[in-house]
């Protein structure tokens, strides 16, 4: 049975549009809960989150795919990246955005929700394309779901894009705030109007 490869992947980009809300509201509760799981003070071992550091070691490809994304994603919507580094504080691997000269509120906005999708988008290929192709190889199979659930488990809402988003609307205090408001109304239609939302 010959495949139309296009199709599946333009159906699975708007599936991944349908599912990107609820990836990020789900993973994001997940490493919150985590990060908070770890010690608070200070610390005599190598981090304060050995959980956290020992899910980011067994998932450590399916970061540093994220990371590429992320890293292209933000470089596209002109916002500046810090650098890329590990954190010992919270055990995890991130890619710093600089915050003092952000871009406007609708670029930083635009740039995280593509970031989402795009990584979901990548994910559920990693996890379509092997039987799609109709690769026999299980080895192959089963090393593109492990970078897959590695991409899902990093797609989450970080504090630096926060204080990105604080430090756009801060540099453009009117200005940003309505542009926040334009792009949260104009998700909201998309996904009650066009896209709709997948429960």
């Amino acid at each position: 049975m010959q495949i139309d490869l296009p199709a599946a992947l333009f159906a699975n980009l708007v599936f991944s549009v349908k599912i990107a809300p609820g990836i990020l509201a789900i993973v994001t509760v997940v490493r919150g809960l985590i990060l908070l799981s770890g010690q608070k003070r200070e610390f005599e071992d190598w981090t304060r989150n050995s959980l956290m550091s020992a899910l980011s070691i067994i998932f450590l490809p399916g970061t540093l795919a994220y990371i590429g994304i992320r890293y292209t994603v933000s470089r596209a919507f002109g916002i500046d990246v810090e650098n890329i580094g590990g954190s010992t504080t919270y055990g995890e691997i991130n890619l710093f955005l600089k915050v003092e000269r952000p871009p406007r509120v609708v670029i930083v906005l635009s740039a995280l929700y593509m970031i989402v999708v795009m990584s979901v988008f990548v994910a559920l290929s990693l996890i379509l394309l092997p039987a799609l192709l109709f690769f026999q190889n299980m080895p192959v199979v089963l090393f593109c779901w492990y970078v897959a659930i590695g991409v899902l488990f990093n797609i989450s809402l970080r504090s630096g894009d926060v204080s990105l988003v604080v430090a756009s609307l801060r540099r453009r205090p009117r200005a940003g705030a309505l542009e926040f408001i334009a792009v949260m109304v104009a998700l909201v239609l998309l996904y009650t109007q066009v896209v709709g939302v997948l429960v």
